[in-house]
């Protein structure tokens, strides 16, 4: 048998909620600390890290602006996703680009103007708060997990940007763990999320990894009816609440690789809740 445990970091926040508030964390205490009054991000319609840093920068009374992926929802906000809608009302500016403006972020040259026009230069945080300061509050639960339990053989997480699972890789580095990071990848044409790890986690070489990319159930936000059927059941068996764009998507998977043999008997896994509900819940659909 397989033993499962779930790190219920969907219970850490109400709104900048699971691993938004660890890859927030010391971002928000280097931006304060340094008299920054705005932050600045990009992300997706249905980005829980566009929500999380807009209730953020509310909590901390920062001004916050979010540059949006497409800007074909500009003028129909009655068609927003419930994360745009949340993140509006927590005040954040909102401001659309097309595919192409995105692509470049703050190179764009819409965004340079943007910044070059604030009284004064915001702090810019990364597409899914992507960056050092982010992988140091994620490395965090390996502390915590030791706290708690032996060593596991595995921990899996959601992937949109890897970061999350950058950090835990560094995490486990660090406490010398032998478990294996297992990353899931929630949309199409993941193989640039390799990158990304060789890029942000130090200790790449060190820790045994592994990054599955076929269970983004049509892509990104994304699902399927036995993507739905699974969620269903699970939470009806369970009482832990799954969101349809990360966590389906990651817990489906860990039972799937057990069915396949990939996650053997005897193996002891840790799943990383890492909340995202706002987004939408599997059950709702």
């Amino acid at each position: 048998s397989v033993k499962i445990w779930i790190k219920r970091d969907d219970l850490n926040h109400q709104i900048v909620q699971g691993n938004k508030l660890r890859k927030l964390k010391y971002n928000l205490e280097y931006a304060i600390k340094n008299s920054y009054t705005q932050l600045v991000t990009f992300g997706g319609a249905w980005s829980n890290h566009i929500v999380a840093t807009a209730g953020a920068a509310r909590l901390c009374d920062l001004q916050s602006t979010g540059f949006i992926r497409g800007d074909e929802l500009q003028n129909y906000p009655k068609k927003w996703s419930n994360t745009l809608k949340q993140a509006a009302e927590y005040n954040m500016q909102l401001i659309f680009l097309n595919r192409q403006e995105y692509r470049q972020k703050e190179h764009s040259t819409l965004v340079a103007k943007f910044i070059d026009n604030l009284p004064q230069k915001p702090y810019l945080i990364p597409e899914g708060g992507s960056n050092r300061l982010a992988l140091k509050g994620v490395a965090k639960i390996i502390i915590e997990l030791s706290q708690q339990i032996q060593p596991p053989t595995h921990i899996v997480t959601a992937c949109g940007t890897a970061a999350t699972m950058a950090g835990l890789i560094d995490g486990v580095a660090k406490m010398k763990w032998q478990t294996k990071i297992i990353g899931i990848s929630v949309l199409k044409g993941a193989s640039f999320l390799r990158q990304n790890i060789h890029k942000l986690a130090s200790s790449h070489q060190q820790v045994n990894w592994q990054l599955y990319s076929n269970y983004h159930f049509g892509g990104y936000a994304k699902v399927t009816e036995n993507l739905i059927q699974f969620g269903k059941k699970f939470v009806n068996n369970t009482n832990v609440n799954l969101d349809k764009i990360y966590t389906a998507k990651s817990f489906y998977a860990v039972y799937d690789l057990i069915s396949a043999g990939k996650i053997t008997a005897g193996s002891n896994v840790v799943i990383l809740h890492t909340g995202g509900l706002q987004g939408g819940l599997i059950t709702d659909i």
